[in-house]
Order: structure tokens, then C-alpha cells, then sequence
């Protein structure tokens, strides 16, 4: 991880001399309440390891989360699919099921940072730390981790069981699975009283990447939002925006860039550090193809990668200087100049540390920026009491500015549905490829339209493919569901 915190990394180097990665700490069932966790440098290694549960989240496209929630979405198509059941086990194509390998992996994944933030909370407040500052702070990233992981789990899977403590694994076997209602209620209460102990700031130098308050509330806010629950998002979004500690970037590309990491621009982000210290990513290098020569990296992509659809390059007005930072054609691959498709290149900005190596990129992972801060408010205003003069269209005019765009007239947007979708053809093009188009779609109602519009064009698997309204929501992974056939308080989502 970049810095997030220098001193995680120099504990880990101490105790940890000859591991691969340099956050590495005890296997999850290895934890002891009782053996480890006893001052202030063991809660130290244990909160970083909580980051590096998320960051191993995002460092390839394996076990992207940005990138299966991008092939879900009507943003890419595969280029060179394999046969059914497809790429990424035919989540792009709605045809994956309970034994999908990356659905078990995201679940899971929630799940252990769930185990090592309950190890924290469970025995923090026991503990004499040497700065009582250092222990607020920690305990507040897990609580914030822990509500971050359950409202992730909530909007893909659906209710989900409630770990709220450390359990043995029989206990775990008994505690019921919960309503996405009551799981998304979970993570509000550990938000809300994350508040209260992460930092009123915006972290630089040595802690550059660390939580705070900001972070954590523009989250809860988004939860707020995909619950259409304006009323409760709105004074989180502008407590974030009064702050006076973030704002847009002048330039769109450096809202990318490494360079502009940990900027204004950024409230949360996954960390990488490029210099071939095993702390890089590789989800970059997987978005060109395979044979791809060229100046955007010195190495090959991947065989199968994603393509931009048709409609997602066309969603881009004339003039629009997001197309050319986030997209990119004409490149040379197999042998051949390719004049016709579109390939993602929002996150190959690594202007301070060049990758020399496929798994090296020091670029950032976004999780929430600040012009999404920005426009969810602007579109909470617009659902809260349409104005066609007030702050939201001036947010949305913003946007576009920073694109190049022509600002929008009242003419254009006269009445509250014609400002949301406004909103939704902006929020598109915005933060394409970023991971946020699906549940965008989801909240919003749309979903199955706009899917089974793209799935039915031919150039999309010859148009056989179509979503059901059952997958809404992912499968719980099937080796979860055999874990608990004895107590039966799991069960499948339906339609799978």
C-alpha cells in the first residue's frame, strides 16, 4: 500500500522480514484476542491489515471489484470471449450462477474485512494505547471498514449475515441471514458512530490515504442514495462540501492522474505505489489487449479484455474532453492498427513511477471522489424539490464545464424529470469504468431496460443473452451456502 501510514509499513518490514507483501499479518483464523492484540503497535498491524484486505481487492482483474461491477454494466463488452459460460464465468452476459469463482471471491473477500475489523473493535477500548488519539482513529476506520464491507455486500447479495463479534465458526453457522433492510441499517449505525472518532480532515504526507469523517460520510451517503432516502443523504453530503478541504479538479485527467493522488479531488481510494516494490496493480495493464504495442504501456495486455460498447462511446456530446481520457482508439494490436473499437485508458496515468512491469502500476483505484459528492447532492436537491435556477443545476453545469461542454439551460432541463435524466446521462459519462454505472442502474430502476436493450443488439453475443429481474442481485456463492446446510439460516437469492 502507498504510505497509508509509514509506520504500518516499517512494523511490518520488523515483524514480518522475508514476507511477499509487506502488510502481511496472522491468517483470519489465526487471530487471538487472547495471544496478540495487547498495545498499541499490534492494533497498528492489525488495522493495516484491514487496508490490505480491500487493496488486494482491486490490484487485479481477477478479483476486481471495479471491474466485474464494469462487465455487469452496459459500459464494455469482451473482446475475444471465451465460450460459454463466458468471461468472468458470464457475469457480462447474466448467465453466471452460485459457483461463480468472483462472486465467491467478493464475498468472501467482505467478509474477512469484517473478521479483522470485529478482532479490532472487540478488545480496542480494553487496551492502554500510548496516544489515545491513535486508538480513537483506529477504532474508527473499523467501524468504518466494517460498515463500508456490509453495505457492499447488502446492495450485490442482498441480506446477509450480521458478524458483529468475533465467533467461532459453529456460532457463525447459527446466526441468521439478515434483510438487505436490516443489513444497510448495520452499516448506517457503524458509519454514524465512525463520525465521531476518524479525523475532521483531509490526511497528508505519511498518513495520505487513511479514512476520515469525510470519507466515511460519503459512503453512508451513497447508501442514502440507492435507498432513495434523500432526506438523510443530503446534510452528510453537505457536511463534506462545507468542509472547505475538497474540490474538483481543474483538469478531468488528474482526477486519474498519480501525480494528483490523495488530491482534492480524492476522499477514498485504494493505494499503490509503483517502483517495483510489490506494491503495485495490475487491473491496468489488463485493459488493453494482448499484443498491444504502443506508448500507453511497455508491455502486453490481456487475451480478454474489456471492449468500450457502442453506446457507451456514442454517450459522449461532441467536444466532450472526457471521451479522450478515459477512452482510447486506433491502437496497435495483433498486428493491426484498430480503427473501429474503444479500450479503457482512465487509469493509465502513471506519470511519477512509469511501470516497467505488468503488476507495478502506482495508480490509485477510485472509491469516491468529490465530484461524485457534488452530484449526488445536486441530484438529491432535484428529488427534494426540482429548482431550475438553483445550486444542483449549477453543480451539473460545473461538470461539464470541466469537460468542455456548454453549460445546460432551464429550457433544457425545465422540470424534475428532465434534470434526473440529466443527472443519469452525466453520471454516466463521469465516472465511466469506475465501478459505479451498475448500481447506479440499480437504484434508479433501470436496470433491466437498459441491460436487455444492450444485451439484444447483435454486436453484444449475437443478442441471445438476457437479464432477468431476479439478478438485480448476485448469488450467494454456493460454497457459502454449504457451509451452513446443517443450520439452514442461509439460503439462495431468487432465481438462481
Amino acid at each position: 500500500m502507498k504510505l497509508i501510514y509509514k509506520a504500518f509499513l516499517l512494523l511490518a518490514v520488523t515483524i514480518f522480514t522475508g514476507c511477499s507483501d509487506f502488510l502481511t499479518v496472522l491468517p483470519d483464523s489465526s487471530y487471538s484476542l487472547a495471544g496478540g492484540y495487547k498495545s498499541q503497535a499490534d492494533f497498528v498491524q492489525a488495522i493495516a491489515g484491514v487496508y490490505a484486505a480491500q487493496q488486494s481487492m482491486y490490484q487485479t482483474n481477477a478479483n476486481s471489484t471495479i471491474y466485474t461491477y464494469m462487465m455487469r454494466a452496459d459500459e464494455t463488452n469482451v473482446i475475444t470471449p471465451q465460450s460459454p459460460p463466458g468471461y468472468l464465468g458470464g457475469i457480462e452476459r447474466f448467465i453466471d450462477d452460485a459457483n461463480n469463482s468472483i462472486h465467491s471471491s467478493n464475498y468472501s473477500s467482505y467478509y474477512k474485512i469484517i473478521n479483522r475489523c470485529n478482532v479490532i473493535l472487540d478488545v480496542i477500548d480494553g487496551i492502554k494505547f500510548t496516544d489515545a488519539t491513535t486508538q480513537k482513529y483506529i477504532k474508527g476506520e473499523a467501524l468504518a471498514f466494517r460498515a463500508y464491507s456490509y453495505w457492499m455486500l447488502g446492495w450485490q447479495f442482498g441480506g446477509v449475515p450480521l458478524i458483529k463479534k468475533v465467533t467461532s465458526v459453529e456460532e457463525t453457522k447459527t446466526i441468521a441471514r439478515s434483510t438487505q433492510q436490516e443489513t444497510f441499517a448495520f452499516a448506517a449505525q457503524d458509519f454514524t458512530a465512525s463520525f465521531a472518532l476518524l479525523p475532521s480532515v483531509k490526511w497528508t504526507g505519511s498518513n495520505s490515504g487513511r479514512l476520515t469523517k469525510y470519507a466515511a460520510e460519503g459512503i453512508l451517503a451513497r447508501m442514502y442514495m440507492f435507498q432513495k432516502d434523500y432526506a438523510h443523504a443530503m446534510p452528510l453530503l453537505s457536511d463534506i462540501i462545507s468542509s472547505g478541504l475538497y474540490g474538483m479538479e481543474a483538469d478531468y485527467k488528474n482526477c486519474f492522474s498519480e501525480s494528483h493522488e490523495n488530491g482534492i479531488e480524492r476522499l477514498w481510494e485504494i493505494q499503490f505505489m509503483g517502483g517495483q516494490l510489490g506494491e503495485g496493480q495490475q487491473f491496468t495493464t489488463g485493459l488493453l489487449p494482448g499484443d498491444y504495442s504502443g506508448p500507453l504501456q511497455p508491455f502486453t495486455g490481456y487475451s480478454s479484455v474489456p471492449m468500450i460498447s457502442a453506446d457507451m462511446a456514442s454517450a459522449y456530446e461532441t467536444g466532450d474532453l472526457r471521451k479522450n481520457i478515459s477512452c482510447v482508439t486506433n491502437i496497435k494490436w495483433n498486428g493491426v492498427v484498430d480503427t473501429k473499437n474503444y479500450f479503457i485508458v482512465k487509469f493509465h496515468y502513471g506519470d511519477v513511477t512509469p511501470p516497467k512491469v505488468a503488476n507495478d502500476w502506482g495508480v490509485n483505484l477510485p472509491i469516491l471522489r468529490y465530484t461524485d459528492v457534488k452530484m449526488m447532492y445536486a441530484e438529491a436537491l432535484n428529488e427534494t424539490g426540482y429548482s431550475a435556477s438553483g445550486d444542483a443545476i449549477s453543480i451539473l453545469n460545473a461538470v461539464r464545464s470541466r469537460a468542455g461542454l456548454a453549460p445546460l439551460t432551464a429550457l433544457q432541463v425545465p422540470d424534475q424529470a428532465s434534470f434526473r435524466n440529466a443527472i443519469i446521462k452525466e453520471r454516466r459519462v463521469e465516472f465511466a469504468f469506475e465501478g459505479l454505472r451498475w448500481p447506479d442502474l440499480i437504484r434508479w430502476g433501470i436496470a433491466m431496460d437498459v441491460m436487455n436493450a444492450k444485451l439484444a443488439n447483435p454486436v453484444q453475443d449475437g443478442g441471445t443473452f438476457k437479464m432477468k429481474a431476479t439478478q438485480i442481485l448476485f448469488p450467494i456463492p454456493f460454497d457459502e451456502l454449504n457451509r451452513y446446510l446443517d443450520t439452514k439460516v442461509l439460503w439462495q437469492n431468487p432465481g438462481y
